[in-house]
């Protein structure tokens, strides 16, 4: 992860965002499923990211960051009225964001913005697609992908970015796609044909050992537009 990645600034950032776009939810929003965490409501994405600090800072660390531990947040919170668990999130937000920052943890701010940008692909309420943290993010989730060739990623704003053994010439490059896409694809928010569909250089084999370990989570089942 770039050094020049301010966790604790961006942390701030996406939760405000997130309870900016969260205070303004009605009852119906709060209860709409989310295709890109299909077995999640809104709700529970809420419970989800609001319970990661409460967690955090009361040491019910067992099992972090696995499936276990994000389903007893979410049952944990589910009673707890949104207006409530929203103030308790505030509240706590300034020294959890000292902690990650001390310990150098970069997730809680991908995950943070990665599930506001969910909560409205379901509602149809489109954000910044050109946020800080999106803008920090994007090379180096792509630097983080677990390559079997050598890659090279050229953003269509320009930058570019290698993955994968470096020793050897590219053997498989992607073109044109927006920061944007790169970091919402990488943790699962599109399928594999949509990925597939990109604008790949190499050969099919190469390209397509690249598509299948692309997703930190696995590849959404459905096409996810936003």
């Amino acid at each position: 992860m770039s050094e020049t990645f301010d966790i604790e600034a961006r942390y701030l950032f996406a939760q405000r965002s997130y309870v900016e776009l969260a205070r303004t939810l009605s009852t119906d929003d709060w209860s709409t499923s989310m295709p890109c965490t299909p077995e999640w409501t809104v709700r529970d994405a809420l419970s989800h990211v609001a319970g990661i600090p409460d967690d955090a800072l009361a040491g019910r660390m067992d099992g972090a960051p696995g499936e276990a531990w994000t389903a007893a947040q979410i049952e944990r919170n589910r009673s707890l009225p949104a207006d409530e668990l929203l103030d308790r999130w505030d509240a706590q937000t300034p020294e959890f964001a000292r902690v990650i920052q001390q310990m150098g943890q970069w997730r809680p701010p991908f995950d943070c913005h990665t599930h506001e940008h969910d909560i409205r692909q379901a509602l149809g309420r489109p954000g910044d697609q050109r946020s800080p943290i999106i803008e920090a993010l994007a090379l180096d989730l792509v630097e983080l992908a677990d390559c079997p060739v050598s890659l090279t990623v050229e953003l269509s704003d320009g930058r570019t970015v290698r993955s994968g053994p470096t020793e050897s010439a590219p053997v498989v490059t992607l073109s044109g796609i927006s920061a944007f896409d790169a970091f919402r694809s990488r943790p699962g928010r599109r399928s594999r044909d949509q990925v597939r569909g990109w604008d790949w250089t190499g050969n099919d084999e190469d390209i397509d050992a690249v598509v299948d370990r692309w997703f930190i989570f696995g590849p959404a089942t459905t096409s996810i537009i936003e």
